[in-house]
């Protein structure tokens, strides 16, 4: 069996244990479960694999949320109760108490504020570090303050003193900056096996 959780940028595949990224997709023997936030690499997936089974037609989630992407819910599907950040293209964070979901924000990504940057001026590169606690004395440090910086503060608004849960490409960066912070770079896969269980009860 494959899942695939198919993003803005990569295709992440599970399989035997192991997760890889890819950004081209190509035939599998195996059956094939997969989520989606992106159409075009759907239909990609879809030509080379006519039989995969989109799990979005199948969860089950319990929030009074509009809109909420199907990857953010698998991420949270395994989390009864705490904060869980999916730190890819852009960053989202989710709020879980006794299996119900509360509600959430979605910040830019790392890339997305070191791009922006770029386009204000070429001096302002980012090179992301933890924000130091004391007001900012260099650019650098500025520029980490006003992007990771705020991002972390709206993180332990929202956490207060719950375990929060990362993961995505940047999760395990973003996660060394909580001491509650705990690093699952299989979150989403997690939600996708717990959706497949619930298939086929």
């Amino acid at each position: 069996m494959v899942l695939i959780d198919i993003g803005n940028t990569n295709y992440h595949i599970y399989k035997d244990g192991s997760i890889t990224h890819t950004q081209k997709i190509y035939p599998f023997n195996d059956e094939i479960y997969y989520i989606s936030v992106n159409e075009k690499k759907e239909k990609d997936l879809l030509s080379k694999n006519p039989n995969a089974v989109n799990l979005k037609n199948y969860v089950r989630f319990n929030t009074k949320y509009k809109g909420l992407g199907i990857d953010r819910i698998m991420a949270c599907k395994s989390i009864k109760d705490g904060v869980v950040v999916d730190a890819g293209s852009a960053i989202t964070v989710d709020v879980m108490k006794n299996g119900v979901h509360l509600g959430g924000f979605i910040a830019p990504g790392i890339y997305a504020f070191k791009r922006a940057f770029g386009t204000i001026s070429e001096v302002l590169t980012l090179n992301p570090l933890e924000p130091e606690e004391t007001l900012p004395l260099s650019t650098q440090e500025a520029l980490n303050w006003g992007s990771l910086g705020a991002v972390k503060c709206l993180i332990q608004k929202v956490a207060e003193n719950k375990k929060i849960y990362f993961t995505g490409g940047d999760g395990e960066f973003l996660s060394n900056m909580f001491e509650n912070g705990i690093y699952v770079e299989d979150l989403v896969f997690r939600g996708m096996i717990n959706t497949l269980k619930e298939m086929k009860k």
